[in-house]
C-alpha cells in the first residue's frame, strides 16, 4: 500500500466509516504491527493478542484524527509502544534493561554493520527471520535501542519517523541506532566468540 492509497483509505473510512477501507490498512500494517510486538514481547501469542487491542484501539479513534499517510504510521506506533507499556504494567513486568558501556567499540558503523548485516539477519523461523542469535542478542538491548533497531531495520521507518515515535530527535535516534549496533555485535561476538 502506497502513501496516496493509505490516504485514501483513512479518508474513506473517516468519512462514512468504510469497513473495506478500514480492512486494506489493516491488512498493511498487521504483519508489521505484530512483527513489532512480537520482536519486543517474545511470546507468539501474547503478540497476537497485543497486536488485536492495538487495531481495537485504532478502528476505535481513527475516526477522530487527522492524519496523513506518514502521521498515521507514526501514530500507530506510538499506540503499540503504548500498549505495550500497558502490557508491561499489567503484568507488572518490566522490560530489562541492560547498561550498554561497559565494554570498548570501533567508531566505525560500516565494520559493525557489513560483519553482522544486521538489515538482512532478522529472526525466528515463525517470521522467516534466518538468524536466532541475533533476535536473542536483540531481545536482551535496553528497551530504546531494542527499538531503534526494529523500527529502523525491521520496520524501514526513516529517522525522523522513528524521533517522532520515541519522543527523541533525529541526532538521539542516530546515536541510540548506533549503540544498539555496537551491543548487538558484542553480545554476538561474546555468543560466536
Amino acid at each position: 500500500m502506497d502513501d496516496l492509497e493509505l490516504n485514501k483509505s483513512i479518508k474513506n473510512f473517516k468519512k462514512n466509516g468504510d469497513r473495506l477501507s478500514f480492512e486494506k490498512i489493516y491488512r498493511h500494517f498487521m504483519p508489521k504491527i505484530y512483527r513489532f510486538v512480537f520482536l519486543k514481547i517474545r511470546d507468539k501469542y501474547m503478540a497476537e493478542d497485543i497486536t488485536s487491542e492495538i487495531f481495537i484501539k485504532v478502528y476505535k479513534n481513527l475516526k477522530n484524527t487527522n492524519l496523513n499517510a506518514l502521521t498515521f504510521k507514526i501514530w500507530l506506533y506510538k499506540i503499540s509502544k503504548n500498549v505495550l507499556i500497558d502490557f508491561y504494567r499489567s503484568k507488572n513486568r518490566q522490560p530489562e534493561e541492560i547498561l550498554v558501556d561497559d565494554f570498548e567499540y570501533s567508531d566505525d558503523l560500516h565494520v559493525i554493520k557489513n560483519k553482522f548485516t544486521v538489515e538482512n539477519q532478522f529472526e525466528d523461523k515463525e517470521l522467516n527471520f534466518e538468524n536466532p542469535d541475533l533476535i536473542e542478542a536483540l531481545s536482551e538491548l535496553p528497551e530504546l535501542q531494542k527499538e531503534t533497531i526494529i523500527l529502523r531495520y525491521v520496520e524501514d521507518l526513516n529517522y525522523n519517523a522513528i524521533g517522532k515515535i520515541l519522543n527523541k530527535n533525529e541526532t538521539a535516534v542516530r546515536v541510540l541506532k548506533f549503540r544498539a549496533l555496537v551491543n548487538l555485535k558484542h553480545k554476538l561476538e561474546k555468543k560466536n566468540g
